[in-house]
This record gives structure tokens, sequence and C-alpha cells, in this order.
């Protein structure tokens, strides 16, 4: 590819990108709320250069966070872990998964390459996929991984005491290695044994307070509260027709969880977050708190929106700790326990979660520090965790 050997990259120092390939891991929506402002960042840097994303995630949602002047390329390139519903990890699942797509890794390898044969790209970045990252290794291109957590970390996690495990945990942990550069949005794992991290702020859109438009589409009294409730797109559904009513709050939740409830769904109490028209980052800005599970997305949005979150303790999920102290100490945060989230039987930890005193929201600087690192990296000058030890989780 562009003939450069391995290890070379194509793009001068000074020379801007021209075509950027885009890997989004499609394990829930986490990875390409996470990816978006980076690269927005990079398009309104270089505003010519062509963007391909490979992602499972619907086409729909990719032109939506991207828009149209895109390619997107539909081959699954990551699943990140086998779930039973949001909440569980099934461990042995996994694994067998992972060494499923091991045992055809050359074939994926070759398959990957010859896709950057055909695109030629001269920038790749992935949120979290490995395999791009070994491709761009072998064509020359440079590379960068993006994210809260790695797969490696969490394989190991779960399955450390299953036969085999190791093997494959190694093998990711060199493959992401290959990487020139692993961002590490904040708040993120610490991710002690990989050797090419750079720490930046919080990666995360912020929008802004639509909250008349909302209350007055909702009909809601000004005294009324709107909870945002999401579990970051992973399947699986709370039966909120069995839930108690809350006094003077209406629920915006997946539209699906609407259309699929029998008996119907009482609307003055749950209206679907789709019918607001409005995104995400708006809603953030405009809610009055978010129910949720642990993800990224969620809570540096939160943290960045000075949007209160209480959510339901997943306990063996291991990016939940590092989410849960950067949230508390940038805004308002509070668990409870899944059965409580699943009963909607929640509305005291609720109504002591809101009476908690507002903070500052912090900044959502992860994208211009990113893009400072991207563009020092196309100059072959890569800052690591090392000299960027400064940089703190709090990230204000």
């Amino acid at each position: 590819m562009n003939g450069s050997p391995a290890g070379q990259h194509p793009t001068a120092a000074g020379t801007a990108p021209d075509r950027l390939w885009l890997a989004i891991s499609g394990h829930g929506h986490g990875h390409l709320v996470q990816v978006v402002p980076l690269i927005s960042a990079l398009r309104t840097r270089y505003p010519a250069m062509l963007l391909c994303v490979q992602s499972s995630l619907p086409a729909s949602l990719l032109r939506q966070s991207f828009g149209e002047d895109m390619l997107i390329h539909d081959e699954a390139v990551d699943f990140g872990m086998v779930m039973s519903g949001p909440m569980t990890v099934l461990a042995a699942d996994s694994l067998a998964a992972y060494q499923q797509f091991h045992e055809t890794w050359p074939e994926m390898l070759a398959r990957q390459v010859a896709l950057f044969e055909d695109f030629q790209p001269d920038l790749v970045i992935a949120d979290i996929p490995y395999l791009p990252l070994a491709a761009a290794r072998l064509c020359g291109v440079t590379s960068v991984a993006v994210c809260s957590l790695n797969w490696a970390d969490i394989l190991e996690h779960y399955c450390s005491g299953l036969q085999g495990s190791g093997d494959i945990v190694q093998s990711i942990r060199r493959h992401y290695a290959e990487a020139d550069i692993f961002l590490r949005p904040t708040p993120a794992m610490p991710m002690e044994t990989l050797g090419n991290t750079a720490s930046i702020g919080p990666l995360i859109t912020v929008g802004q307070s639509r909250r008349a438009q909302l209350q007055q589409a909702l009909q809601l009294p000004e005294n009324g509260r709107i909870v945002l409730l999401t579990l970051g797109g992973i399947t699986g559904q709370i039966d909120i027709t069995q839930w108690p009513a809350f006094d003077k709050t209406v629920f915006l939740v997946p539209d699906a969880w609407l259309a699929n409830a029998s008996p119907p769904i009482d609307t003055e109490r749950f209206r679907s977050i789709e019918s607001t028209a409005l995104s995400y980052a708006d809603l953030f800005a405009s809610c009055d708190a978010l129910v949720t599970k642990p993800g990224y997305g969620a809570f540096a949005g939160a943290g960045c929106s000075g949007l209160p979150v209480l959510f339901a303790e997943r306990g063996d999920w291991p990016e939940e700790p590092c989410l849960f102290s950067w949230l508390q100490r940038v805004g308002r945060a509070a668990s409870i326990g899944w059965a409580e989230l699943a009963d909607g039987k929640f509305e005291p930890a609720l109504r002591e979660l809101l009476a908690q005193a507002p903070k500052p929201p912090a900044e959502a600087n992860g994208a211009a520090m990113g893009l400072e690192l991207i563009e020092a990296l196309l100059g072959q000058s890569v800052p690591t965790d090392k000299p960027l030890s400064s940089v703190s989780d709090d990230n204000r």
C-alpha cells in the first residue's frame, strides 16, 4: 500500500491526511459516542479528508453521527464480549468466541489488508478493534487506538481462570501495541500493561439545553421532572409497564420499549426518546437526571453536562470503578441495585440524588487534546503517558 514498507508511514510530516479509515466496535453505542468528537475535530481541521467507517452498527446511526459524505463498510470488525442482556457478561462464551476469532486470524488479517490496499488510507483509527491496527502496521499506515478500555483487559478480568485465556489476552495486547498511540479518554481504565498510551480529557459531545422546548412538547408543568432512561444500546429491556407512579415525572425511554410493551405503556409517564427529535447530547443538557448502567458515554456525557446520574451497579464490570470515582468527583452520582431499577423502585434514591448540590461541569477537552497528539504523531513526535503524567483524571 502506498509503496511504504511496514513501520514507515506514508503521510509525511506536515502533510494533511487524505483518507481516514475508522473502525468502531459494535458492542453497544458507547464506542461510537466516544469517537464522534475526535473524528469531528479531525474533519473540521482537514475538510477534504475522505472518511470510511467500518462497523456492524446500523448505517443509519453512523450517518446520523458522521453525515452523508462518507463511505461505510459494514463488515464486523470485532464483537467485544458475549452478553446476556445489558448487564451480564458470559465469560466462557466470550473466550470461545475469541478463540474461534484467533483461529482464523491469518485469513482475517489478509482480508483487512486487502481492504486497506483498496481504500489506501493514510490514517487508521480504531475504537477499539485490534485487527485494523495489526493490518495498518503491516501496511505501514499510521494508526491510533482510542478508548477508555481495551478488550485484553476486559477479557483477562472475566476469563483469567479459564484454560487458554492467557495466550489470547497476550495476543490482543501485542496487537494493541502495534498502534502508534493508544489514546485514553478520561475517565479510563489504567491500561498499565500497554506501553503506548496517552491520556486525554473527556471525549464526548456536549449539547445545548432545549429544556423549554422539551417541557412544552411533553406538556410538563414547570415543577415536573424529565428523566432520561437508557442502557447504552445493549440488547435487553426492562418491563416498565409494572413500574409504580413517580410524582410529576416523565421518563424518556427507547422507542422499542414502548413499541413492544404489553399491556400498552402509559404515555403520560413514558415517552420515546426518538419522539423528542433531540440528540442525546442535547437531552443530557436538558433533562433533570439520567438513569442508566455504567458506560463511558453516559458517565462522561453526564459529567460534562452537569446531569445527575442514578445507575444500576454491574458489580463485576472492571471499568465501573474508574467511571464512578470520576463522576463522583466532578458531578452527582448514586448507585442502586439492578432489581431496584428493573422494578422501578428507586424514587427515594432519585430524590436524594437531586437534592445534592450541583457542581460545575467537567471540560470536554478530549477531542482537542487527541487532535494535537495525532498531528504530533503524523509529524513523528509521539508523546505518551510518561511526559503527559500531568494530565489529571479530573480534566476540568
